[in-house]
């Protein structure tokens, strides 16, 4: 007779294997630290590009209004803005993205632990002692 619990365990465990396992083991192959810090780094990268992006489109919409700023002698003031608005920009975007990933870090831990509990479940269900 086919025990169902059995069943619906070993396909729990084959779903999480083949959806979310190697995200999650990737994830766990670092300390916390270190791998929210090596997302930042790329984030530091692609929120630099992404603020450059920006800001040469708003050169380029409003050049007129540039212009007349460099002219008027005034390029302190308009680098000090320009520095104030990326350093405003990077902070939100490093904020975001050091929330994301510690609660993706987490989701990552729980999943694991569920996983490795059932693991330890199923084993006991077929006689043998996990260690």
């Amino acid at each position: 007779m086919l025990n169902e619990e059995k069943i619906r365990l070993m396909t729990r465990l084959a779903l999480y294997e083949k959806n979310q396992l190697k995200e999650d083991e990737t994830a766990e192959n670092y300390f916390k630290t270190d791998y929210i810090s090596k997302q930042l780094l790329g984030s530091l990268v692609s929120g630099t590009i992404a603020f450059l992006v920006a800001a040469g489109a708003y050169a380029a919409y409003n050049f007129d209004i540039i212009m007349l700023s460099i002219y008027s002698a005034d390029v302190k003031g308009l680098l000090r803005q320009v520095l104030f608005d990326y350093v405003l920009f990077m902070a939100a975007f490093l904020l975001i993205t050091w929330v994301i990933y510690a609660a993706r870090y987490r989701k990552s831990r729980r999943g694991l632990h569920r996983y490795f509990s059932a693991l330890k479940k199923l084993l006991r269900g077929y006689g043998e002692d996990p260690e």
